[in-house]
């Protein structure tokens, strides 16, 4: 077929641009050149549609299977963010990624965003999830994430709110939705994802508590405190809307809370009261500090947030200064 074409091109060339033997030859031999070029760029194209085909199915699959074992759409939103852009980024077969390729793209992505240890961590976590997974379902033959070691950030003490902040925040409340939110989220120690999901009919009002459901679609009960329990009635009463979310905009069209909402609401709450770092997890941590400093059992912290280890627990309670010298002088004083 190139051939013919190029015999077709010569002859109307010739005609057009009246050529001689010599020049008849250097236009061949450039119009063939040109087409070898066409022709290994369109090879290439084909081969990089492909990749990309590959690549996407496999995380079409990987994205359906974390799904079922109950990841949230948030963390399901950044498994495809991350390994989406390292994908098409690298450009080559699955089973061709080194862990030198990994290396290195980790490393320009921090020089680049300027991102923290602990965010560079979790994307190794999600391409390590991703690789093991591939290589588990014999997808590929060698796990490149194998010899990627942990990133090393430093462990800051994540503390929860004072009493004094818990009240600041209360004051600067002024509305019925407002006050009712925080001593919900203090009350029970739910996630952001878990309030946000939760409806009108989800309360128990005589019993005092309400049924969420957690990570990996685990349904778990959780308490509402005699505080909490009135203001969320208050609440409720003085709302005109007919939408079943047991936490909705204060404007029309009253939609239900989103979890970017909720955030905003209690960052914004944290500015008028001035407390800093206000945000809605810092409550979970508070109540599950304040519940072990009463003497409440580890596992039964457990059960209350819903964890699965033990260890994750841990990580969310801190210990008191204040706590640790009042059991020094009294056993010393003994």
């Amino acid at each position: 077929m190139n051939e013919k074409f190029i015999t077709e091109v010569l002859q109307m060339a010739i005609g057009y641009w009246d050529l001689d033997q010599a020049q008849c030859k250097q236009f061949d031999c450039g119009l063939r050149m040109l087409l070898q070029n066409y022709k290994e760029l369109e090879e290439r194209c084909t081969e990089i549609i492909d990749i990309e085909k590959s690549y996407l199915q496999y995380l079409q699959l990987f994205i359906i299977r974390k799904k079922t074992e109950g990841k949230s759409d948030r963390t399901l939103q950044q498994y495809h963010l991350h390994l989406n852009k390292l994908l098409q980024y690298l450009n080559k077969p699955l089973d061709k990624i080194t862990e030198d390729d990994l290396f290195i793209y980790l490393a320009k992505y921090q020089k680049m965003r300027n991102v923290s240890n602990s965010y560079l961590d979790n994307m190794r976590l999600v391409f390590s999830s991703f690789f093991t997974w591939l290589n588990n379902k014999g997808y590929i033959s060698k796990n490149p994430t194998m010899g990627l070691e942990p990133i090393k950030s430093e462990k800051k003490i994540k503390k929860p709110f004072s009493d004094e902040e818990l009240e600041r925040l209360r004051r600067a409340c002024t509305q019925e939705r407002d006050i009712a939110l925080i001593e919900f989220l203090y009350s029970t120690g739910v996630r952001a994802s878990e309030l946000v999901s939760l409806n009108r009919n989800d309360i128990d009002f005589c019993d005092k508590n309400a049924i969420v459901y957690g990570k990996g679609s685990k349904e778990r009960e959780v308490y509402l405190t005699a505080t909490a329990s009135l203001y969320l009635k208050e609440y409720l009463e003085v709302r005109t809307d007919d939408n079943d979310a047991l936490f909705v905009s204060v404007r029309k069209p009253y939609s239900r809370l989103t979890i970017a909402g909720l955030e905003r609401i209690v960052k914004n709450l944290g500015k008028s009261a001035g407390v800093e770092n206000c945000h809605p997890h810092r409550f979970r941590r508070t109540m599950a500090t304040n519940v072990l400093r009463k003497g409440a059992p580890l596992e039964e912290v457990k059960e209350l947030l819903g964890h699965s280890k033990l260890d994750t627990t841990m990580i969310y309670c801190t210990v008191s200064r204040e706590n640790v010298k009042h059991t020094h002088r009294k056993l010393m004083s003994a």
